[in-house]
């Protein structure tokens, strides 16, 4: 579910930081994170910052530190549950073209991707801080520097029912026209991250007809409605 946000969420570690896996699914959780592997390429296990608890009343998102490997299990079994937590933005160009993405894995999503200790600030959680690290992996561009993106303001919370994911949604608009664009990331995307194949560059009715089967990004479609909407 995707919803806009009113006050600014306050974002900050669980205690304990570290979520502890139960004793009698850690073999299950390996077993199939083998299994998953084998079946799919280009995939590693790492640490990832799960939502532990959300304190809908006060705005307050708590999160832990988990094992990629747990969400996946946790995506396909009722014993253990892992949600993810993201931060991402809804980029427009100068002739009004919203910029998606392609992974290797040949996902459509929006530049973002999942929350990293390496975005806390002490005991609490920076989303610009991290958008602003995988705007720059994802596309080498800089949040800050008004030639890349004019402006930019945190919009939406998505909340899982679909999906098993939280995420902190932006919007923003590039100082860029979708044929400079895709000529910038021709130039860059050696150096970029290796999971971005490809930049797509679409009108909101090309959005709304792609398909997003997955759970964890349908939401872009809702993004997409309520910003037509505007």
């Amino acid at each position: 579910m995707l919803k806009a946000i009113k006050k600014v969420p306050i974002i900050k570690k669980a205690q304990p930081f570290e979520i502890q896996l139960k004793d009698n699914i850690k073999d299950s959780v390996n077993k199939y994170w083998e299994e998953f592997i084998c079946e799919k390429e280009g995939y590693w296990d790492g640490k990832i910052l799960s939502v532990a608890r959300f304190d809908v009343n006060n705005f307050v998102i708590e999160v832990g530190e988990a094992q990629y490997s747990w969400l996946i299990y946790s995506k396909n079994h009722n014993d253990l549950d892992v949600r993810s937590f993201f931060v991402s933005i809804l980029l427009k160009t100068l002739d009004d073209k919203y910029v998606l993405i392609k992974n290797n894995h040949n996902k459509f999503n929006i530049i973002g991707g999942m929350a990293d200790s390496k975005d806390l600030n002490g005991d609490y959680f920076s989303p610009e801080l991290c958008l602003k690290r995988e705007l720059f992996e994802e596309l080498h561009l800089d949040l800050k520097n008004k030639n890349h993106v004019l402006n930019y303001q945190m919009k939406y919370l998505k909340t899982p029912e679909p999906g098993r994911n939280y995420g902190i949604v932006y919007v923003g608009n590039l100082n860029f026209y979708s044929k400079d664009l895709l000529d910038y990331f021709s130039r860059v995307k050696d150096i970029v991250d290796s999971e971005v194949n490809h930049v797509l560059l679409l009108n909101s009715e090309e959005v709304l007809q792609l398909d997003l089967t997955d759970n964890d990004i349908s939401y872009l479609k809702d993004l997409i409605s309520y910003e037509v909407k505007e």
